[in-house]
């Protein structure tokens, strides 16, 4: 009996110092997930080069994503994508797996996923709204022009991304949003220095497009994306 009471008296005693330490550190976690850079919506958003691809960096809220035309996909490269063939347009991105699952927010998950290593997901969406209409939901939106060449290896790269077991299947963690949206299992640790921002950096460059592919920050990403690109929506 003596041992219950000393066990609960602990745990309660430590109660309001871990809230407290969720309140001190939250600043932190919200500046990681939620920086946003202070961009200028471009002037002309005509597309000039024909011969080109599209692709688009969009953030909402604490989501960071590449956008991908479904037609421009090659499913050889990236079976996955198959399972998206009804949508327009899919929205992909990588994170925590235990955090990016989470219907909502989380501070301590947030502060799980930045300060320890942890289990990663692929998370892609199927949208079956116009280009506008889901980019009226976007808080920031930079196009990107790329030639055939650098999509695939764009593709190759979120294809590598997927784990997949001994017969090479991929395996699904969680599916949400009627089936549109699906997580699966990812190759790669979250962490503070490797975040959602890191991995699409890194991305693009194994695309060959001119984008630093060591940085962390949301701002980090789309300034760099916004000397390259087209700012589409700024989000100021």
């Amino acid at each position: 009996m003596i041992l219950i009471i000393i066990r609960f008296n602990l745990y309660d005693s430590k109660k309001p110092r871990l809230i407290m330490l969720r309140l001190l550190i939250f600043p932190v976690i919200y500046f990681f997930l939620n920086t946003s850079p202070h961009l200028v919506e471009s002037k002309n958003t005509t597309q000039f080069n024909d011969d080109k691809i599209e692709i688009y960096l969009i953030k909402q809220r604490w989501h960071t994503a590449i956008v991908i035309q479904n037609k421009s996909i090659d499913t050889t490269i990236f079976p996955e994508a198959k399972l998206f063939e009804k949508y327009n347009l899919i929205d992909i991105g990588w994170g925590d797996a235990e955090f990016y699952q989470y219907p909502g927010f989380d501070s301590g998950l947030a502060m799980k996923a930045l300060f320890i290593k942890t289990p990663s997901t692929l998370r892609m969406e199927g949208i079956a709204l116009s280009q506008k209409s889901y980019f009226h939901f976007s808080e920031i939106v930079v196009r990107l022009e790329i030639s055939e060449k650098q999509l695939k290896k764009i593709v190759t790269y979120i294809s590598n991304t997927v784990y997949r077991d001994h017969n090479s299947k991929p395996i699904i963690l969680s599916k949400a949003g009627l089936d549109r949206i699906i997580f699966f299992k990812a190759n790669g640790e979250y962490y503070l220095f490797n975040t959602c921002n890191t991995w699409l950096a890194r991305c693009l460059s194994n695309g060959d497009v001119k984008i630093r592919d060591n940085l962390i920050l949301t701002e980090e990403l789309f300034n760099d994306a916004s000397q390259i690109g087209t700012v589409l929506k700024a989000g100021n």
